[in-house]
């Protein structure tokens, strides 16, 4: 590896957050054809961060291994001569590691690909740029709200930056605007398989801190950052297709479906039955899905109505009130827009379950009910957990999600979260203190 003087090599925790070392290029095809060792109790550090009181691996539980997979090689912009790769983690004799999100895809994929379906995703990630207030803490990048032209004037130099990024590392950032939110922008990562998506994701992630802290900014992937405003998404886009025809088995030339602002193409193009069974399975499974996707205590601050985030178990045609959007566009563009996950989601993760759930619904032809063109956040539907707590109880209940994503992991995910829930818990804010400290 002549053209890089160093390479990262990246691996993903449970609760998403990039991990790794940096190495000399030298030891690159080692790392790909043997692997560099890490104690496997750092699989399950916390954010605080600390390792849990009862973890699946401490101090006596040996070694894991981060083996390159050469096909992520992507170079990084923000640095000379150093490039990424994204790995897989297994144990010291070669066997899968059992806390591995990036592999519990991989598995998940194989088992849709078995059912002679590929499973492609693209994704909508929102987050915020966070400036210095010159009293020692952080403010919104700017004060403009959706669409705002001026808001790309201003950031046009860490705009292109990030986009030049995404660019060298192969993974085009089809698109970038200004969002609802003051500091809040949206990055659409271009459509590609699933695990290439969720690495092409994490990378950006990387890219986007790296790049505003060289700037003296912060890029925060925080859910909900703000009281009163709205909050960071993570829409995952997703498809089934054909590879030795290049179908999209998504589409159907039957126009089934109603669009409150019309549809492209016009005429009778409309969703085949197998995109009917998986929202069926993807609805079948969302309570457990949340703990997954909105995976923080603060993404249930963002899972309320009025702020254009999906409260109701419920799916409809370009419907933002939602948890699945069909978007007008069919077609070969015939896609399910999932819009539970949020900035914080861990995407092997959310992805994985998201397929695994839409896989059992097309193998039971799960049945997705009529949908709805209404606004959902009035109608009677199935409510999504207020709480981490609770979507956690649903995830430990759903008996496909742990046997997809295995048991271990599922286990181990849960313990991290209840820590995580329990030191919330333990944290008095200010707001309980306004509201409280006086009246009683």
């Amino acid at each position: 590896m002549t053209e890089y003087d160093r390479v990262r090599l990246v691996w993903t925790d449970l609760n998403g957050v990039a991990r790794g070392i940096s190495l000399p290029a030298s030891e690159y095809e080692a790392a790909v054809d043997e692997g560099v060792g890490f104690a496997n109790g750092v699989a399950e550090l916390t954010l605080e961060p600390g390792l849990l009181d009862d973890p699946r691996y401490g101090a006596e539980g040996g070694d894991m291994l981060a083996v390159a997979d050469p096909d992520s090689l992507r170079e990084i912009t923000w640095t000379d001569d150093t490039a990424a790769v994204f790995s897989n983690l297994t144990n010291v004799d070669g066997s899968a590691f059992d806390l591995c999100s990036r592999s519990a895809l991989r598995r998940v994929v194989d088992d849709v690909r078995d059912e002679g379906f590929v499973p492609l995703a693209g994704v909508e990630a929102e987050f915020s740029l966070l400036k210095p207030d010159g009293e020692g803490d952080w403010e919104p990048y700017n004060t403009r709200c959706s669409y705002d032209m001026t808001a790309l004037d201003g950031a046009d130099g860490i705009v292109r930056a990030w986009s030049d990024a995404m660019e060298t590392a192969g993974a085009s950032m089809l698109g970038v605007h200004q969002e609802s939110q003051p500091g809040q922008f949206e990055v659409n990562v271009q459509y590609d398989d699933a695990l290439t998506t969720a690495d092409s994701l994490m990378f950006f992630r990387h890219a986007a801190k790296a790049i505003a802290r060289e700037r003296g900014y912060r890029a925060s992937f925080m859910p909900r950052p703000y009281s009163g405003e709205d909050a960071n998404g993570l829409h995952f886009h997703l498809s089934l297709w054909d590879e030795s025809v290049g179908e999209n088995l998504f589409a159907s030339e039957t126009g089934n479906l109603q669009f409150p602002a019309g549809k492209h193409p016009e005429g009778d193009s409309g969703l085949s039955e197998t995109a009917h069974h998986f929202i069926g399975g993807l609805l079948d499974h969302m309570q457990a899905l949340t703990a997954l996707c909105a995976p923080t205590v603060n993404s249930y601050r963002r899972l309320l109505p009025g702020i254009w985030a999906p409260v109701n178990v419920a799916w409809g045609p370009d419907n933002r009130s939602t948890v699945l959007r069909i978007p007008p566009e069919l077609g070969s563009a015939a896609r399910v827009e999932h819009r539970v996950p949020d900035s914080s989601c861990n995407p092997y993760l959310g992805l994985a379950a998201t397929l695994a759930a839409g896989l059992d619904g097309i193998r039971n032809e799960t049945d997705p009910g009529e949908p709805t063109l209404a606004n959902a956040y009035e109608e009677d539907y199935d409510r999504l957990p207020r709480t981490l707590w609770a979507a956690l109880d649903e995830l430990e209940a759903d008996e496909v999600l742990t046997e997809a994503l295995g048991e271990p992991l599922v286990e181990e995910f849960l313990k991290l979260k209840r820590d995580e829930f329990d030191r919330y818990m333990d944290s008095v804010t200010e707001w309980e203190r306004a509201e409280y400290s006086d009246e009683f």
